[in-house]
């Protein structure tokens, strides 16, 4: 899985040793979509004329948030129809459709700027309860798109979005914009950046792989997407080698999130077909905190199932502030 521009892309496709690789292992690409350049266009024929099938990885461009979620599903509609303007007019066969849904890339900077700051934003998407109607319109309308044109759709999710609809939380996708989209397959993300240890990426992978045929692993890249901010647990060999075992275990596909880092790791290249299984950890006290962590954030997915109670103690808990406030300042006069 790649969100590299277009030019870095043709560079990637024209190096014969990551062609025979990818060809070895029978491995697809996930293209992330990130501009529909003729450089890209290029990149996608040599991988059609290899026999390396190709899935459409539909992002945004920055100025729309980059990520698809139920905040900006109208700006999706839009970039799929250039998306499939432009598959049409250069003939791109396509195995699927794929999204990842993710919150806004400037919720990062809200969390950033302390609790005051989220909870103004939590509250405010709670009041507007227009945003949870309109992204099932527009990502059912996407579905019946991609359909028309027999295109699969595929969704990633995270583990929490596992959590929320175990709960059958909707104030979930109010706040985040990611809820569960209609879809032809769901891929379960497990990303290291999760946690802050490889046994415990093992235990959540155990913990959340059950009703997934497919699980993403990575992130194998040195930063973040849409920042240098550095990414503080890259997929190293010996992880990957873990997480293949464990994969394996449980008889699932995997994806590599990142294959500009994979190859600067060298984990494409020492991939094969016939790997051995490595020994894995004990991860029972590993397991037991995951269990814990799962259970903590379906009881606070459970609390914001009522937007009324959570409304409410946002305004308690603002005027209780308000009061002591207003209290301290007449002892300070």
């Amino acid at each position: 899985m790649t969100e590299i521009q277009g030019f870095k892309l043709l560079e990637l496709a024209k190096d014969s040793t990551n062609i025979h690789k990818l060809k070895e292992l029978g491995a697809d690409i996930y293209i992330g979509l990130t501009d529909f350049s003729d450089e890209r266009v290029e990149a996608l024929k040599i991988f059609q004329d290899n026999g390396i099938d190709c899935h459409a990885w539909l992002l945004l461009s920055k100025g729309e948030h980059y990520w698809p979620n139920a905040h900006n599903g109208t700006a999706v509609l839009k970039r799929y129809e250039k998306f499939r303007a432009w598959t049409l007019s250069n003939q791109l066969p396509w195995k699927s459709l794929t999204l990842s849904l993710a919150p806004y890339s400037t919720d990062a900077r809200i969390i950033d700027n302390g609790p005051l700051s989220v909870s103004k934003v939590i509250l405010k998407r709670l009041i507007s309860g227009s945003v949870q109607e309109h992204g099932d319109l527009n990502y059912a309308r996407l579905r019946a798109l991609s359909k028309a044109e027999n295109l699969k759709l595929v969704s990633v999710i995270s583990p929490y979005q596992v959590d929320s609809r175990e709960v059958n939380v909707e104030t979930w996708k109010q706040i985040t914009g990611t809820f569960n989209i209609l879809n032809d397959q769901e891929v379960l993300s497990i990303f290291n950046s999760y946690e802050p240890n490889s046994s415990l990426t093992l235990a959540q992978l155990k913990e959340y792989q059950s009703g997934f045929s497919t699980l993403l692993l990575g992130s194998a890249n040195a930063t973040k997407p849409l920042s240098n901010e550095e990414n503080k647990r890259v997929l190293n060999w010996d992880e990957t080698c873990k997480y293949i075992t464990m994969a394996r275990q449980y008889d699932k596909s995997i994806i590599i999130y990142g294959l500009e880092g994979a190859i600067k790791n060298g984990i494409l290249e020492q991939l094969s077909n016939h790997l051995t299984d490595v020994e894995l950890p004990n991860l029972q006290e590993a397991e037991n905190q995951i269990a814990m962590e799962r259970e903590n954030t379906q009881i606070l997915f459970t609390i914001l199932a009522s937007p009324g109670w959570v409304a409410f103690a946002f305004l308690f808990l603002g005027i209780t502030i308000g009061i002591a406030i207003l209290r301290t300042l007449k002892l300070v006069m």
